[in-house]
């Protein structure tokens, strides 16, 4: 086996063994459904962690952490709007959700009448 070969199989490995985790973490929890659901929930957030751990010593573990990480700095270069911006669109897309909704009712209202003239309904 060459180095290279043997380095793709422990990153498998890594992964197939952190899913393995999570699964059996998953089982557990279940399964141990008459201790309290806050123990249970403190131990799913450890085998989260145990399991997140592992998966990082992979190859594709150390993507998804360079990705993340790399979102958060482009995330610090976005400009967001200010309090008066994002309360002026709030309320201009609630403003517009009235008067289509309106619309519509009003639209529902013709359709029906219309149909249940043609039909002697009405």
């Amino acid at each position: 086996m060459t180095e290279t070969n043997i380095i793709e199989k422990s990153n498998k490995a890594y992964l197939v063994l952190s899913i393995f985790v999570l699964i059996f973490g998953m089982f557990l929890f279940y399964f141990f459904d008459d201790v309290r659901l806050f123990y249970r929930v403190l131990g799913m957030i450890s085998i989260l962690i145990i399991a997140g751990f592992i998966g990082y010593q992979s190859d594709f573990g150390k993507l998804v952490y360079s990705y993340v990480t790399d979102s958060k700095v482009e995330l610090k270069k976005v400009t967001w709007p200010t309090k008066q911006e994002t309360t002026q669109t709030t309320l201009g897309v609630i403003f517009i959700v009235i008067v289509v909704g309106i619309l519509l009712w009003l639209f529902d209202m013709l359709l029906g009448w219309a149909i249940g003239t043609l039909y002697g309904v009405a």
